[in-house]
């Protein structure tokens, strides 16, 4: 039995080379699942700029072109014989009426082509793909244009740093890992665990008491990883505990391990967080490659 039942994928340009969908009908054939696609339109961005706005004659017929492309898109793909159904949105909020249409839809993954966002973007706005993965209360699955039908190797990223609240860190951690192992199975695809910390802030004013304490925190942060990997049965080889940055961490591991895609969790980021953005919207807006978010909110439909 398969680990999916419906798939939607989003689509704010109709693309007829587009990954996401690519990936969403791989998913699906292999799980036996359904695929709808949504067309979110929204008149150009050059007209809105005009003094002088489309009349609702202009953006009707610029509305019908759009879901005739669609249409024809769709079309193309219904010999492959998975259930493809389709929709289009006129979008006067394109953001809200997206997250509104997850909402009520709920599928088990939302799919999208990514969208690289220049870091200095994200300071003065959010990126519509850290939008959606804020809102969407599941998964939901950035493909770059020259990502594989369906990933084979799989990186899932995990956060072991001392908590206050180390139940629900714990929890997350594990639903990670149950997200991640889902799209493995279907895919058959290796699936490899990491875990990076960095404490290059430690200092202090007798430099062998401070190796002494980073020596201390990282053979603490090491335990909960090793616990986390032997309670999930990984295999040694394919767990990274690494030193540094978390984005360069995984940007490199993703690199040397040859990953298609990475799992990370979605963190609502706070005070000074939301100006330079947390470690998934970072690596969202300039993707490595695929990228799976998964929402905190999954801990409350989670199994063990």
């Amino acid at each position: 039995m398969g680990q999916y039942r419906q798939f939607l994928v989003l689509f704010t340009d109709v693309n007829p080379h587009s990954a996401a969908l690519r990936r969403a009908l791989a998913l699906a054939h292999v799980s036996a699942a359904a695929v709808h696609v949504l067309g979110l339109f929204e008149p150009a961005v050059e007209h809105l700029l005009r003094e002088e706005r489309l009349n609702e004659a202009d953006a009707q017929r610029q509305y019908e072109q759009f879901r005739e492309r669609l249409a024809g898109l769709i079309e193309r793909h219904r010999a492959s014989g998975i259930p493809l159904t389709y929709d289009s949105v006129y979008a006067d909020d394109l953001r809200s009426q997206a997250i509104d249409y997850i909402t009520e839809l709920q599928p088990d993954m939302v799919i999208k082509d990514s969208e690289a966002v220049p870091a200095l973007a994200r300071v003065f706005g959010t990126p519509l793909d850290c939008a959606l993965m804020r809102a969407t209360k599941g998964l939901t699955h950035f493909v770059p244009k020259a990502a594989t039908a369906l990933p084979k190797r799989i990186l899932v990223a995990v956060d072991t740093a001392l908590s206050a609240n180390s139940d629900a860190q714990v929890a997350f951690n594990l639903a990670l890992i149950q997200s991640a192992r889902a799209l493995a199975l279907q895919c058959d695809a290796r699936l490899d665990l990491l875990s990076a910390y960095n404490l290059a802030g430690v200092f202090a004013s007798d430099i062998n008491l401070a190796q002494a304490w980073i020596d201390e925190m990282r053979n603490a942060l090491q335990a909960t990883f090793d616990t986390l990997a032997d309670s999930e049965g990984v295999p040694l080889e394919r767990r990274h505990f690494k030193e540094g940055a978390p984005v360069q961490v995984i940007r490199e591991q993703v690199r040397a391990l040859d990953i298609d895609a990475v799992v990370m969790g979605v963190v609502q980021p706070k005070g000074l967080d939301k100006l330079l953005g947390d470690t998934t919207e970072r690596i969202v807006s300039k993707p490595p490659c695929s990228v799976l978010a998964v929402h905190p909110h999954v801990i409350e439909t989670w199994e063990p």
